[in-house]
């Protein structure tokens, strides 16, 4: 039966549809911690919609047992309802904004630059899509429950929840200002908190420390801002010998000749390879 074998395929991650950048798409477990992992099972489960209720349903009406029944009658309950498909669809679109820089950040070799570049661009995106974002989710939302019979409501009217209780609030409300503002404003808090503005500053300081391309992006400036980051590390006096000994070791990189590697200066001394901020 080809519910039998849908779900089959379900189980085992074995369902394929589309072509080049969609060719697999599969109902796929999400991991606890990794935001791709998450990204990928939105889309997996936007892309098979139309199955998963199909198994839903079968699961319903010919499940083995009674729990399992009532489980599925639940959740294919749930799935038809405008809130979880609002909600699949927020799920996307923020994690569209987040998943590059959650790329970026897995691999091995980091340029802190570009790393640092992402947070600013995914802060940006993250704050504009908070802005001006919802009517054209909303408006995906209605195309997606138009194509899977699932019924839209009239924003004007009182929202009633999915266990049909009639609220004092419009649908209007409910959907942008309780959901989606709500969401959007956890999500941006969140990613300030992971990613502050001092922590970007080091991030791009720290580039002045890359010893890539010959020391090319080596910054007196930058440097002695870190220095003053680091403010339990550097006292005033110490601020200034600073000064003095970065233009020292920046003429010493030009200088360095054959496969001699540049000098550091640590604890009074100068040592290789680099210099020692004292992280």
């Amino acid at each position: 039966m080809r519910k039998e074998r849908v779900a089959a395929e379900i189980g085992i991650g074995e369902t394929e549809t589309g072509r080049g950048l969609n060719q697999e798409i599969s109902l796929v477990r999400a991991g606890d911690t990794r935001w791709g992992s998450h990204f990928r099972t939105i889309v997996s489960l936007l892309n098979l919609f139309a199955e998963v209720v199909t198994v839903l349903k079968y699961v319903k009406e010919e499940g083995s047992t009674l729990s399992n029944r009532n489980q599925a009658n639940g959740i294919f309950s749930y799935f038809k309802t405008l809130d979880f498909v609002f909600l699949l669809h927020l799920m996307l679109e923020t994690l569209c904004l987040t998943d590059t820089l959650s790329k970026h950040l897995q691999k091995k070799d980091q340029n802190i630059l570009e790393a640092a570049s992402l947070v600013k661009g995914t802060k940006k995106a993250l704050l504009v899509f908070r802005k001006d974002g919802f009517p054209q989710i909303w408006k995906k939302v209605c195309t997606f429950c138009e194509k899977h019979s699932i019924r839209i409501v009239d924003m004007s009217e009182y929202y009633v929840t999915p266990r049909k209780r009639r609220t004092n609030k419009t649908n209007q409300h409910h959907f942008e200002v309780v959901i989606f503002n709500t969401i959007l404003d956890m999500q941006i808090q969140e990613f300030r908190e992971r990613f502050s503005e001092v922590g970007t500053e080091l991030m791009e300081n720290m580039v002045a420390l890359s010893p890539c391309d010959s020391f090319s992006g080596f910054d007196k400036a930058k440097l002695l801002k870190l220095s003053e980051i680091y403010k339990n590390d550097f006292d005033d006096s110490e601020r200034v010998q600073l000064n003095g000994q970065l233009d020292i070791y920046y003429h010493s990189l030009l200088h360095v000749e054959g496969n001699c590697r540049p000098l550091s200066f640590v604890d009074g001394n100068w040592e290789a390879p680099l210099f020692s901020f004292g992280l």
